[in-house]
Order: structure tokens, then sequence, then C-alpha cells
């Protein structure tokens, strides 16, 4: 997705990158590529949840884009401009890739993220990274000669799929995404371990792992001072997060006089186990999220009448307390921490929590985006999801494309490399005595 030569142009509204390869690189024939975004641009009419917020017809932006996307001189210039053509969904569950070795993206060996207008390393994932300085902490100066914002903001975020602007601001920095590119590429980095410790190195995107940072993404939980509980859901995703760890934290933290859930940076995954933490944590019955999605009636079509969405009012979710005596009315006052990194199934689960009016949500807006994608093969190695599902609170307000605003608006600050947390520090604060 990133590329080591970098400029871009405007070819009828369509982005394009310097990619510096031989005009006969291209693997996929015209029809091959022309195919592809056929298969994808029909998927999208007929599935996409989000259609009407397209801006100006969905047909014409394709049939505009596609002699375009077909001429382009390599497959990876192919997939950058079907990511761009993507990108003007808006959405971030709706997204296309390649599977192909040849095309396919790979982070270099460490991750980040982004501070103000800062980027650190969070985690360094290989030993030769390790050796050559690279810890939590470490600043990315530079990227390609590319002051690190400025490199993320021309080379990730016109490619990532994103509802909201805080998402791309922060998505683009997060994790891998700030150094995806072609495996076969080695990058520029500069580095800072203070004032009289920068360095540079040529890093390889080296695919053989010795420290896998999704390892550390399961549920953690300890007491805080006043004897307050607090428990961190670094990920809803399916063997990432651990409904017996949880449950553990939950027994070992029920008499406490209030309860941190801890869910920025949480990227989603089965909006299932959401629910059933809001189950454990509330004592009054729960109203589900009211959802829509698109049907197609081919008569309808004949007739000329309009289609009509499919929708559906929100299941009523009971607390655990009320259907066993097993489980005591959980009473303590909660809080809920978020970030732009709040997406998807946590993102469903905050805005159940919000609906549910269970506590005051600390931090900053959520990424804005949650949904059911459906995957589709487009043949040749590529693939895409698109989102089926639209999705608001019970009392009609929008989150989709906006995110979910928190009662008490706090900034992460790169102090949480020496253990301070101002967004922590205030949620403790909040808390009654």
């Amino acid at each position: 997705m990133l590329r080591i030569l970098i400029f871009t142009i405007m070819l009828s509204g369509l982005i394009v990158r310097d990619v510096t390869v031989a005009k006969d690189s291209s693997q996929l024939s015209a029809a091959d590529k022309a195919a592809i975004v056929t298969r994808f641009a029909t998927e999208v009419k007929y599935n996409f949840a989000h259609l009407d917020n397209v801006k100006g017809s969905w047909d014409s932006i394709c049939s505009a884009r596609l002699p375009e996307i077909v001429a382009t001189h390599s497959d990876e210039a192919f997939l950058d401009s079907l990511k761009l053509l993507c990108a003007t969904l808006h959405d971030g569950h709706t997204a296309v890739w390649c599977n192909t070795p040849a095309v396919r993206d790979w982070p270099l060996p460490f991750f980040t993220k982004r501070f103000g207008n800062r980027v650190f390393v969070t985690d360094v994932i290989t030993d030769s990274m390790i050796a050559a300085g690279l810890r939590p902490g470490t600043e990315v100066l530079e990227i390609d000669h590319l002051p690190v914002i400025d490199y993320g903001r021309r080379n990730v975020i016109p490619y990532l799929p994103s509802s909201t602007p805080q998402w791309s601001e922060f998505e683009s920095f997060f994790g891998g995404w700030l150094t995806n590119g072609p495996v076969n590429r080695s990058v520029n980095v500069k580095f800072c371990n203070g004032p009289d410790s920068v360095f540079s190195l040529n890093v390889a995107r080296d695919m053989n792992w010795q420290h896998n940072p999704y390892l550390k993404q399961t549920v953690s939980f300890r007491m805080l001072p006043d004897n307050v509980g607090y428990i961190k859901i670094p990920s809803f995703q399916q063997g990432r997060f651990d409904g017996n760890t949880f449950l553990e934290a939950y027994d070992s933290l029920r008499n406490v006089s209030g309860l941190i859930i801890d869910i920025r940076d949480n990227n989603g995954g089965n909006s299932l186990y959401g629910n059933a933490i809001m189950q454990l944590i509330c004592t009054d019955t729960i109203q589900g999220l009211p959802w829509s999605s698109p049907q197609y009636v081919a008569v309808l079509q004949a007739w000329g009448q309009p289609q009509e969405l499919y929708q559906k009012e929100g299941g009523k979710l009971v607390p655990i307390c009320m259907e066993t005596s097993e489980f005591a009315p959980f009473t303590a006052p909660v809080i809920l921490l978020v970030n732009s990194g709040t997406f998807s199934a946590s993102e469903d689960f905050a805005a159940l929590f919000k609906a549910a009016n269970r506590g005051l949500i600390v931090g900053t807006p959520t990424g804005g985006s949650t949904g059911q994608p459906i995957m589709i093969d487009l043949g040749h190695g590529y693939a895409s999801r698109i989102c089926t599902r639209n999705e608001w609170l019970p009392d009609g307000t929008r989150f989709i494309g906006v995110g979910i605003i928190p009662d008490v608006m706090v900034e992460e600050t790169a102090e949480i490399f020496s253990g301070i947390d101002r967004v922590l520090e205030k949620a403790l604060s909040l808390l009654p005595r």
C-alpha cells in the first residue's frame, strides 16, 4: 500500500502513486482488471448499507474511474487504484485487498501509535530491531525522508477505508498500518531515543516475527487506589478475547467501589462479547441497537417501485442478575474509556453502554464505524469486504460516520510510556469517593 518513491498527481480526480516499475510488470490483463472492478462495483451496489451517503451516483463514479484503473501499469498500481475507488465510499468496514504474495502488503517489524503530532513505537517485533535500538517509546521522526505525519497523510490516509476523520488520523499511524507496503521493499526510517540519540535505519519488511504484538491483546485487570477496579479489553476478536479471564476479573472486582473498563485501541471482533459484558454490569433490561440492511426484490424493480430497506429493532438484553441468583446485581459506578481506535464491535459495546446510561464515557470520539461485512472473492487473488448493516442508537442518534462522543473529553499523551495515563487519571477523579 505504501511506496518508497512517492508523489501524487490528479487524473480525473484519481490519485495515483509513482511506483517506479517497468510498464510491462502487470500480471493482470486489462480484461482481468475490468472484471475485478466490475465485480466489486456490482457487489457494492446491491450490498453496501450506506450507498445513500455516497456523493454522486456510484455507477457514474465507477464508469469515470474504470479507464484509469484498467490502464494501471502494474498490479501494485492496480491495487492502489482499487483502494482509492473503495475509499470514495467512506466506510471503515468496506475494503479491498490482494492475497497474491507478489502484491500483498506487509508492515515493518515494529508497531506504532500517534499522540498529538508525534508517533512512537509501541511494539518491536524482531530481535534485530531491538538490537538496533528500538523499544516502546522510541519516536519515529521520518519515513523515507518525509516527516512522519506528512508521510502518513500522503501515503496511508488516502488508501485507508474510513468512516470518520478521527479514524483516519488515528488508524493510519496505529499498529502496522503506517509502514504497510510491498514485502520486497525496505524503507528508510529516522528514529529518536532522546535528543542525543537520533538514528536512521534501512528497515526491511521481515516476516519472521519473534515477538507477536497480537499475543498481548488479552483481557487484564488490577485494583486501583480507593478500591477501584480496572479491566483492560484490547480486543473482542475470537481467540484474543478470553471470556474466562473476564469472568475471573468480574469475580475479583465484584466488591469494588467503582469500575473502569478500558476499550481504547480495541478494533473490534465479535459484538456478542460486548453484549455479555453489558448483561453482567447492568441491572435493568438493555435495549439493543436497531439496524437496517439493503434488500432487492426483482419484481419491484420491474414495476419501477422503490426498494425498501430491511429494518429490525434491536433485541432486548436481559441482565444475568435477573436470570440467575448466581450473579448478584453489580451496582457500582462504571466508567468506560474510549478513543478513536475504539471501532466495530467495541464501538457497538460503547453504543450499548451509552444507550443504557450505565455510566460516563471518557476519552476521545470513537472510530465511527461498525456493521456486518460480507466477504467477496473478486478473482485473481483479490478480495473485498462490504458493509451490509447500518446501526444507530435506540433513540435514533446516528453514530456511524460520527463516533460515540465521550461525556468527558481527554486526549491521550506520550506520557503513557512513563506510566502516566491522563485519561485513566481523569476517570479516577470522576468516580464518587
